[in-house]
């Protein structure tokens, strides 16, 4: 990029960071009813909105398209999606594609003032990073809970972003994708993408271009762990690769 480019790109990242953190306090003050009737589904809502005008100012400030491959892999009945984390974008997006995803979160995320609030009666399951055997346990409760209610599940298998290039090695797949796969008897859908492309981690210039997401075949229940974590592992790694080269 030349030197207007930058300068550009620099005042529309600045312009969306600002954008961003004031639309996730001004969702809650609009859907402040759901403190008092704790609505999930109102919530819900909130959130879908929250994402649909994030993604439209993305769009329009910082020229961040995105394109949505392989709609028809998702299957009509609930399921869990295994979804690569390199950016904040694939925890908007999925509310545009999805009827009230269930993100599973890192509790530090509660404490962020206003979004965190909200995050608390929203869809949604807690996980505690450090909590162990417990904390898996919890997830699973949590997730059949929410399956049996007919609402699918979102999970980051890596637990954290992590930027294009990396290593599983360094950014190892974490336990609670196998205990939910073992647990819930339902299809995993991979997912793949190439966020990392134009919204880095840790940095607040963006890119523009056009972000690709990709939902590949499902893998069925019945695989042992091995199995089912070489063929998650794989199907993400060498698609994500793939679209971010």
């Amino acid at each position: 990029m030349n030197k207007n480019e930058c300068q550009h790109a620099l005042f529309s990242s600045l312009l969306f960071w600002l954008f961003i953190n004031a639309w996730g306090a001004i969702i809650p003050i609009i859907y402040f009813p759901i403190f008092i009737t704790r609505s999930r589904k109102l919530a819900d809502h909130g959130a879908k909105v929250w994402a649909v005008f994030a993604l439209w100012v993305l769009k329009k400030l910082c020229r961040i398209d995105h394109k949505i491959v392989g709609l028809d892999k998702l299957p009509k009945e609930p399921c869990i999606i295994a979804c690569k984390h390199q950016s904040m974008w694939e925890t908007i997006v999925m509310h545009l594609i999805v009827k009230r995803p269930v993100y599973v979160y890192k509790k530090e995320l509660e404490k962020i003032p206003f979004y965190g609030w909200f995050l608390k009666i929203m869809s949604g399951i807690k996980l505690n990073r450090k909590g162990g055997t417990s904390a898996l346990k919890s997830l699973i409760r949590q997730a059949k809970e929410y399956l049996a209610e007919g609402q699918t599940i979102v999970i980051f298998p890596q637990g954290t972003r992590v930027p294009p290039s990396t290593s599983t090695k360094e950014y190892p797949y974490q336990a609670g994708i196998t205990a939910l796969y073992l647990a819930c008897n339902v299809k995993v859908i991979p997912a793949a993408l190439n966020s990392g492309k134009f919204w880095k981690k840790h940095k607040l210039v963006k890119t523009s271009g056009t972000i690709t997401l990709e939902f590949m075949d499902a893998i069925m229940p019945g695989l042992s762990k091995q199995e089912f974590n070489k063929k998650l592992e794989e199907a993400i790694e060498k698609r994500s690769a793939e679209l971010s080269s």
